[in-house]
Formats: C-alpha cells, sequence, structure tokens
C-alpha cells in the first residue's frame, strides 16, 4: 500500500535507489509519527471533522500502536510504504471506517494540491 501511488509503474531498481532504507528509518520516527496522529485526531475532534466517540476509538487504539513502538514489536508490513500508512491501515483493520476517516483531510489537501 503506497499513499501517494499514482497506479503509474515503477522500476523496482529506481524504487530502491529513491526510497532505499526509508523503512527503517521510518521506524526510528515512528514514536513521533504515532505522537503527532494523537494531536491530529485531537485537532480533529476540536473542529467537528470527527466526533468524541470516535476521538475516544481513536485515542485508545493509537495509544496501543505507541505502546508496540515502545515495545520495538511494531513493524512496517511488506508492501506498505511507511510509518504513517502502516498505522492506518492497522487502525483501519482495528476499527474500521473509523480508522480511515482520521486521514481523510490529508488525503483532500493532497489532492486538492496535486499537479
Amino acid at each position: 500500500m503506497k499513499l501517494w501511488d499514482k497506479d503509474i509503474h515503477t522500476d523496482k531498481f529506481i524504487e530502491q535507489f529513491t526510497i532505499g532504507k526509508d523503512r527503517e528509518l521510518d521506524l526510528l520516527l515512528a514514536r513521533y509519527d504515532v505522537l503527532g496522529s494523537l494531536a491530529h485526531i485531537v485537532m480533529l475532534e476540536s473542529i467537528g471533522l470527527i466526533n468524541t466517540a470516535e476521538l475516544q476509538e481513536l485515542y485508545r487504539e493509537l495509544l496501543l500502536i505507541y505502546e508496540s513502538v515502545e515495545k520495538q514489536t511494531f513493524m512496517i508490513e511488506e508492501g506498505v510504504e511507511d510509518v504513517h500508512s502502516q498505522v492506518e491501515l492497522m487502525l483501519t483493520r482495528k476499527i474500521g471506517d473509523t480508522g480511515k476517516r482520521f486521514m481523510q483531510p490529508d488525503r483532500a489537501m493532497t489532492r486538492s494540491f496535486s499537479i
């Protein structure tokens, strides 16, 4: 799963050259990504994009993910682009549509700026 995938085939050699050790480096940043995600969902609730129940559900699951990062059991699965995509995937698997909603504003903004 590649968050920015535009259904364009990329040569594996080029992908390896440009991405390299990104997944390994992402694991070092995972703690901060999850902390940023916790702040992000609080903001989403404060402006009415998610409700209080969704905030509580997302917050609980993100804390569990944070715990797995701290225990060094968090992993980025094969085929998943980066830590943020892995977090979204884990949330979606665990809590369904609420997990997807945590990224929707990001995606809407990204689409509005795409060339």
